[in-house]
């Protein structure tokens, strides 16, 4: 269910969770305007909120292509802002990143094997899942230990809500062509959905804006692209995202202020 612009109080509770969640910016360093300007645009949108959010993720592909180091150095000049205000910013990576450079021009950002990592929230927990195989490979893949982390990690937290991210799709469309598919998705869905705990999927990879359920009450939100669209089959922007005990409410924010999508509200009505 979609609600209308406005409907709902601008201002966020303080009893809530406040993130901002982008996707696909794809920084190159060699091209200083483009997709980097539309970084800096959602950076600038994002402190300009009366109430900023508490923290942002990024769902991958932070790079243009092949995730060279002058791609992570721009990227991180771009989000300067957000960290010099103190706004923690939590990364994980797509298929046109490369771990190793994205690491070295970012050594806070090091986990131990992959991109990985838990964030505790005070009404829900994420899990930022590396999905990145091959870099500038479509398909992904997430790896028997990484999936063996996430369950051990949810069976741990199992009294409070859980929301998962990661850069591909985890539903396997059969109209897809099968080298853009994540391809342990079905052990992902194994894992996530008797887990009554794991309330929403969040991911990028497409390029494309959508809002679902999957069949066992988990939703699934697709988020839009930073750095361009595909075939103009959607917009540029990013999503904020208000997170209660029960529930939480998806707003959406162009790049291009006079487009239809722009400031609609989805609620979120955790599966029990």
């Amino acid at each position: 269910m979609m609600l209308p612009r406005g409907l709902l109080a601008a201002d966020v509770l303080p009893t809530c969770d406040h993130v901002a969640l982008l996707a696909d910016t794809h920084i190159s360093g060699g091209i200083r305007g483009g997709m980097a300007k539309r970084l800096s645009t959602v950076v600038s949108q994002i402190l300009s909120l009366p109430n900023r959010p508490q923290r942002v993720l990024i769902a991958g592909d932070c790079a243009h292509l092949t995730g060279q180091a002058s791609d992570y150095r721009e990227y991180a000049r771009r989000i300067q802002p957000l960290t010099a205000v103190g706004m923690p910013l939590h990364t994980t990576l797509g298929n046109h990143d490369q771990r190793e450079r994205f690491w070295n021009v970012l050594p806070a950002e090091r986990r131990p094997q992959r991109q990985s990592m838990f964030i505790e929230g005070r009404n829900a927990n994420w899990l930022l899942l590396d999905s990145l195989n091959k870099t500038n490979v479509s398909a992904g893949e997430l790896g028997s230990d990484q999936l063996d982390w996430l369950a051990a990690m949810l069976d741990a937290r199992a009294n409070k809500p859980a929301l998962v991210m990661l850069h591909h799709d985890p539903i396997r469309d059969s109209k897809k062509k099968p080298d853009g598919a994540l391809t342990d998705s079905d052990r992902l869905l194994a894992i996530v959905r008797p887990r009554r705990q794991v309330k929403a999927i969040f991911w990028g990879h497409t390029h494309r804006w959508s809002v679902s359920r999957d069949y066992s009450g988990i939703h699934l939100i697709n988020l839009p692209a930073t750095g361009y669209t595909l075939w103009g089959r959607s917009f540029l922007g990013w999503a904020s995202c208000q997170i209660y005990r029960d529930d939480a409410i998806l707003r959406i924010h162009s790049l291009d202020p006079e487009r239809k999508e722009n400031g609609l509200l989805y609620p979120l009505r955790w599966r029990v």
